[in-house]
């Protein structure tokens, strides 16, 4: 009997090859084909991966082998190809964001319990063991009452990026600018460790970039465990920065750069030095797109597999994916009416 978990792939742009070496790597998994609008991308991807190339949605959705689909399109057609595919009683693993509304968003959620099939999203920030650390650290009140929490995304893009595909800022394909598109996993990153938000205050500006969405959003975060912080994201800082997450307590500070914890300073732990342990991660570019570390992917397809057989339960589905994009379309809506916005 094949246990193996079968995939195809729908939407072969640059984010689809993370997908799609996750699946060639990992043993239980299988790849059935790939589907792109555009066919020359589509059969680009199927010569390089040895698969077939879909010739639309649809045949993609009644290959009868097909188990799950990774949807790695523009944002703004997440949704409606995710409920085509648990309409089709496929499990469903969603590049972030899950949506562009909430309301989507939920509809998806809904869908999914009605048919049974697990929704995840592509959150793979969260599949590192620095964030794992930390998190423990969090948990156990090694660092006493926290005090702040500060999110810093100061990310490069130039405007070739944004003339390489229609949809890219855009408010009806894209949903948002810095912090939606670039920064969302962020944003998810930090409420993961944090919980929720009180309430969010943002400034959001077009700086540099001929787009029409932000390229520019600085916010004021009350979290509701008494603590303040900041959330920056932009994609006009040259040459573009590691992402930076500083936690501060009255017992002691973490700092995360990316994959990385470059400070731990806890009162009374003696493995504070832990960190210096680590290996350097890979050196990658803040300026382009793709330039991330692909193992998160793979420990999140891992994750996926494990719920679909039932061996386990998804770290990330659609109702986690929900409060990500429920800080960010608060912080938008705050920049609009130039008030705070309460969640």
């Amino acid at each position: 009997m094949d246990l193996k978990v079968h995939f195809a792939v729908a939407g072969c742009g640059v984010i689809s090859r993370f997908h799609l070496d996750a699946i060639r790597s990992i043993e239980d998994a299988a790849l059935c084909g790939v589907y792109d609008p555009v066919e020359a991308s589509a059969r680009a991807a199927a010569q390089a991966y040895g698969t077939r190339a879909y010739p639309d949605y649809d045949a993609l959705l009644a290959d009868p082998q097909v188990d799950a689909v990774c949807i790695c399109t523009p944002s703004h057609l997440h949704a409606p190809l995710a409920l085509q595919a648990v309409a089709s009683g496929k499990h469903v693993l969603i590049e972030k964001p899950v949506a562009l509304t909430l309301e989507d968003c939920d509809a998806v959620a809904a869908a999914a319990r009605a048919a049974g099939v697990q929704v995840g999203v592509v959150s793979q920030l969260r599949y590192g063991p620095a964030v794992a650390r930390v998190k423990r650290a969090l948990e156990s009140g090694a660092l006493g009452r926290i005090t702040r929490c500060d999110l810093y995304m100061k990310y490069f893009r130039p405007q070739s990026y944004y003339d390489s595909g229609t949809w890219r800022g855009t408010q009806a394909m894209d949903g948002g600018g810095a912090l939606m598109n670039q920064g969302i996993h962020g944003v998810d990153l930090v409420r993961y460790l944090m919980g929720p938000a009180d309430s969010i205050y943002a400034l959001s500006g077009t700086l540099v970039r001929d787009i029409e969405v932000e390229d520019t959003l600085t916010a004021v975060v009350a979290w509701h465990c008494g603590a303040q912080g900041v959330i920056q994201a932009s994609v006009g800082d040259y040459p573009g920065f590691p992402r930076r997450i500083e936690l501060n307590g009255e017992s002691g500070t973490i700092i995360l750069e990316e994959d990385r914890i470059v400070k731990w300073e806890v009162a009374g732990d003696s493995a504070y030095h832990i960190y210096e342990q680590e290996p350097a991660p890979e050196v990658r570019s803040h300026s382009e797109a793709g330039a991330i570390d692909p193992s998160g992917h793979v420990a999140q397809l891992r994750n996926f597999i494990d719920a679909v057989r039932g061996e386990g339960t998804l770290l990330v589905d659609e109702a986690e994916g929900r409060k990500a994009l429920a800080l960010v379309l608060a912080a938008y809506r705050s920049a609009a009416e130039g008030k705070p916005v309460v969640l």
